[in-house]
Parts: C-alpha cells; sequence; structure tokens
C-alpha cells in the first residue's frame, strides 16, 4: 500500500547548502511537492507552523486548492487599501471580459474607416489631402494593433506607441488626431460606448516651427530663378492665402481674372470649405501672361521639391527657409491689409496672427513686396 503524501510541511536539515540556505521544509499541500528553503532552522519552523495553520484551518486539497487559497488571500490583502473586494475584482473583469469579447478588432474598425473615407473622397465630402493622411494613419494603427478588441484599448496606451514612433512631433500629433478622428467615428457607430481618448492631449511641442520669411529682393530673385512652368504655382503660394497643398489642386478654371479672386471649392480645401482668396494687383499682373481656360497649375509630371531646391539654389537662398511663403504671405499682409484680412485670407484665427506675424516687417517692406511685378524678375 502506498504511503499516503503529508499534506503538512515537515522541517528538515540540508546535508548541503542552497544560496546559503541549511533547512527546508516540505509538504504536499496541493497533492504536489512543496519545498521551500531558510537560512535557519527557527525560520524553517516558523514558515512550517504558519503555512500548516493555514492549511487546518482553510480546508484540504480536497476543498479549496492551496495556491488558490494564498492567491486569494493576497489579492484580498491588496484590494483592501482601495476599499475593494475579490467580489468586486471578479466582478469588474468579468464586465471586462464580455465587453472585449463582444468587441471588433482594429483592423475590421480599420476596414470600416477606409470604406468611409473611400466613400467620402468620392462624395466631394473629404479632400484629396484628407483622405491620404487618413489612409497613412489607418495603415500605422492597423499595423501596430490589427487583432486587438477596440473596447480594450485605452487612449493613453496608444498616444505611447505612437510616443515611441522615430517621428517628428507635428508628425505623431498628425497621427494622434486621426487615431482619435477613427475612434470618434467608431462611437459614432456605436461600436464603443465610450470614446478612449477623453483628456488625452496632443504631444508638446517645445520646438515649434520657426517664423521665416524672404525679403521683397530675396522673393524677386526667387521668382526669377524658377523655370517658367512653376512661376505661376509658386507666385500663388507667395501672394494668396491658398497652403502649398491647396495650390497643388487648383485649376486654372477657379482663378477668376475678371473678378480678380481665386473660388476654391471645398473639396479641394484643408479645412473643407470654400475659399475666395484675393488676386492682388502684383499677382494678376504675373498670372496674366499663363491664363488658360482650364486645366491644374500645377505642372504636370514634374516635382515640386525639384524646382524649389534648384531656384533656391540659384537665386542664393540656401538652405530654403521651411514655409517660407506663407510666413511671408501672412507677414506682409498684417502689415500691409491688416489683421481682419489676413485672417481671411490665410484661413487664421486674428490672435494666431497677432501672437506670430505682428509687427514681423515694417510697412515700407510691405508695400515692396506687394509692389513685385515680372518687370523686377
Amino acid at each position: 500500500m502506498a504511503r499516503k503524501k503529508p499534506l503538512l510541511f515537515e522541517v528538515r536539515p540540508s546535508s548541503f547548502a542552497k544560496n546559503g540556505c541549511k533547512w527546508f521544509i516540505t509538504g504536499y499541500p496541493e497533492g504536489k511537492r512543496k519545498k521551500f528553503w531558510f537560512k535557519t532552522e527557527k525560520e524553517a519552523k516558523t514558515a512550517a507552523n504558519e503555512r500548516n495553520a493555514e492549511i487546518t484551518a482553510t480546508g484540504t486539497q480536497d476543498q479549496l486548492p492551496y495556491t488558490l487559497r494564498i492567491t486569494a488571500l493576497e489579492g484580498a490583502k491588496e484590494l483592501e487599501p482601495f476599499g475593494k473586494s475579490l467580489a468586486d475584482a471578479v466582478s469588474f473583469y468579468l464586465t471586462h471580459l464580455k465587453r472585449t469579447r463582444a468587441s471588433i478588432t482594429v483592423s475590421e474598425l480599420c476596414d470600416r474607416v477606409s470604406e468611409e473615407f473611400e466613400r467620402r473622397l468620392k462624395a466631394g465630402e473629404a479632400s484629396p489631402r484628407h483622405f491620404t493622411s487618413m489612409k497613412e494613419t489607418v495603415k500605422r494603427f492597423r499595423t501596430k494593433f490589427a487583432d486587438a478588441p477596440i473596447k480594450a484599448l485605452e487612449g493613453n496606451e496608444i498616444k505611447g506607441w505612437l510616443a515611441q514612433e522615430p517621428l517628428a512631433i507635428k508628425t505623431r500629433n498628425r497621427h494622434l488626431g486621426y487615431v482619435k478622428n477613427i475612434f470618434a467615428m467608431a462611437k459614432e457607430w456605436k461600436l464603443i460606448v465610450e470614446n478612449p481618448f477623453e483628456g488625452v492631449g496632443a504631444f508638446n511641442n517645445p520646438k515649434k516651427e520657426k517664423i521665416e520669411i524672404l525679403t521683397p529682393e530675396e522673393m524677386s530673385r526667387f521668382l526669377f530663378a524658377l523655370d517658367r512652368d512653376w512661376l505661376a504655382f509658386f507666385a500663388i503660394s507667395a501672394f494668396t492665402g491658398l497652403r502649398s497643398d491647396e495650390v497643388s489642386r487648383l485649376d486654372w478654371n477657379e482663378i477668376k481674372f475678371e473678378r480678380s479672386i481665386i473660388d476654391l471649392p471645398p473639396s479641394k480645401s484643408k479645412n473643407g470649405r470654400r475659399k475666395l482668396e484675393e488676386i492682388s494687383a502684383n499677382l494678376l499682373a504675373i498670372l496674366s501672361p499663363f491664363v488658360r481656360a482650364e486645366g491644374p497649375v500645377k505642372p504636370a509630371h514634374k516635382k515640386l521639391s525639384h524646382a524649389r531646391s534648384k531656384a533656391s539654389h540659384v537665386s542664393g537662398i540656401v538652405p530654403w527657409k521651411q514655409n517660407c511663403l506663407r510666413h511671408s504671405f501672412c507677414s506682409y499682409g498684417v502689415a500691409a491689409k491688416g489683421l481682419e484680412w489676413t485672417a481671411i485670407q490665410a484661413d487664421h484665427d486674428i490672435k494666431m496672427l497677432k501672437k506670430h506675424y505682428l509687427e514681423m516687417v515694417t510697412k515700407e517692406d510691405a508695400a515692396k513686396y506687394w509692389a513685385i511685378r515680372p518687370d523686377d524678375f
């Protein structure tokens, strides 16, 4: 007849030392041997007595397993400072499991978002730029969290992922903004109850974009150095409030010479709103030789970056000043035509213009800037 294995722990000396310990206790509280080492006999006896008292008080392996009892006791102890019980913990976790089991995955959500943006692009409800940016974010988001249930994701977890990506702060904030948009859509579709990005702010950017402009003389040299096919494109960028991406989508039939305005439709603007841009007298003179009934303003099959780089080197503006055409428009616009006019043309609020562009240039230089004509280059 096999000897019955003892449930209680026994204290024994060892013939060798293990990590400086020469005493151990051994027992079979769950039918499997457990062994713990101690430096002294006293420590071993104390440990054995505590474990044996617990086994005696809470039952044997035929009732509640020893490790489960230990886990329950430790868990209850950790929950105590929060005023919660094991029952609370079980209820909370069961709710979480049920919620995530009923959740679609990130990949499934990305499929729906992609389909929706395809529809919006075709319907003119989203600009090509907005569509392309969302597509890029969806690809990154899917790659990282493909199989994760969307109901289990936290906003700070996603922000933490972007924080580790080798991206510029401005780019991180752009992706963060689009992921927030994705979850706003998920809430609208009733795929989630609460938006996980509530209270999650953008990344702090201590190195904001530096405001650099071209002097009137530099602008004249730059326009003179341009390939003739690109002159209209860069002149519009320099003397209107349109952004480079918006000029890239501009068609000649949207330039109303007889009314001296550019009528950019909502589908081509950054914010999805119609823009009416005033064509200044000097810009009208620059554009007159290029007037066409229709067709893209941006030259086809030619690279913008190459044209800009070539002209900047020829004109001696090296390195090229980041976003300097738009910064120049805003600076000279505020000085010559005022905050309200510039705010409307550049699609900026007056508070931002005051902060970045007020008193950037003199009225004399502003007058020179708005007087630049083809004769100057």
